[in-house]
């Protein structure tokens, strides 16, 4: 079968995009159906009016998705649907973190081969996040985002409702007041993390000192600092905010809240060089939970980020399941003491 794409000179995408889009609307509309053939990257080139560059992307594109398969001197063919991945999931956050990829594994293990999901950075920066989203609109079927350190300008907000509500799954309490738009999970916030301290106070009681470690790449807001701080002053802790922690911040009888993997190490390496018995001598409890955290030093305590919840949230959502409640979806962060604590 002899296809050719239409092509919208005023779309602002990549060819190859154009070309990509093209074919997954003409199989959602039914002119392409199981087993058509497309041209070959020559053929394409000469019948398109593209570079072998772009006609080769965008097969190559097609076909991580499932939707095109390849035959050994044959050409390439619209698969059947067992190979095709249902739906396509952009992961937008600021920056590449810790906690994003462990948001990421959370939603692959939840929707198994059923989705394709990617990841897109927008350095915390507006004019990128807008740039992401108009360069990407129509090229998946949800966008996660999570809008940290995002000014709410009129423009932002108009940014975020070019997406379809169905499309758009917002994570994180930084736009509840703002934006009533699509998916909503809330999670964390100043509240939640009082919460979550307070509920383990009386243990905190045998530190003489409490401090909170800021990360040098992992985004932390302002909300959560305020929680720490206003739990500290209303039990009466002395506490201090540290920009970077080193050896000679380290004291006996003090515990360190952290939430880079560096600081981790380098308070249970000084455990060990100073024969300082975790949990007693020294408290460490930190914002990052995986297996690496379940297994260093006897297990390390936790202010739990909720990812394997969030990701059976997104699963349900994009599986179209019904889900616990209707959006927003809001979930609390738990403090878990283990032996370092």
């Amino acid at each position: 079968m002899k296809h050719t794409p239409t092509f919208n000179e005023s779309q602002r995408s990549p060819k190859y995009l154009q070309v990509v889009n093209a074919v997954i609307s003409d199989i959602e509309g039914g002119v392409l159906r199981i087993g058509d053939r497309l041209p070959s990257i020559n053929e394409a080139c000469i019948e398109w009016y593209l570079s072998k560059d772009s006609v080769k992307r965008a097969y190559e594109t097609l076909y991580q998705l499932g939707l095109i398969t390849s035959v050994y001197r044959k050409g390439y063919f619209i698969a059947g649907r067992s190979s095709r991945r249902s739906h396509r999931v952009l992961i937008i956050t600021g920056q590449l973190t810790e906690s994003v990829k462990q948001l990421h594994d959370a939603i692959a293990r939840h929707v198994n081969d059923e989705a394709l999901i990617d990841i897109c950075t927008y350095n915390y920066r507006q004019d990128l996040l807008c740039q992401v989203i108009d360069k990407h609109l129509g090229n998946y079927h949800y966008f996660l985002l999570m809008p940290h350190l995002l000014g709410t300008s009129p423009a932002t907000v108009q940014c975020l409702r070019n997406l379809p509500g169905n499309q758009l799954i917002l994570v994180g309490s930084q736009w509840q007041e703002v934006l009533q738009h699509g998916h909503q999970i809330r999670y964390g916030g100043e509240k939640a993390l009082y919460e979550a301290l307070q509920s383990q106070a009386s243990v905190l009681k045998k530190y003489k000192r409490l401090n909170l470690v800021l990360p040098t790449a992992e985004f932390f807001g302002a909300d959560y600092i305020r929680a720490f701080q206003q739990f500290c002053i209303r039990h009466d802790f002395d506490f201090q905010l540290l920009d970077e922690l080193t050896s000679n911040d380290i004291r006996r009888h003090q515990a360190y809240f952290v939430m880079d993997s560096a600081d981790l190490i380098t308070l249970v390496d000084y455990s060990q060089q100073h024969q300082l018995r975790l949990g007693q001598d020294l408290g460490i409890v930190s914002f990052i939970e995986n297996e690496y955290t379940r297994l260093l030093a006897g297990g390390v305590s936790v202010i739990s980020h909720p990812s394997a919840e969030i990701g059976r949230l997104v699963a349900q959502i994009v599986g179209k399941q019904p889900g616990p409640g209707q959006s927003p979806y809001v979930l609390p962060l738990e403090l878990q003491f283990r032996a370092t604590c």
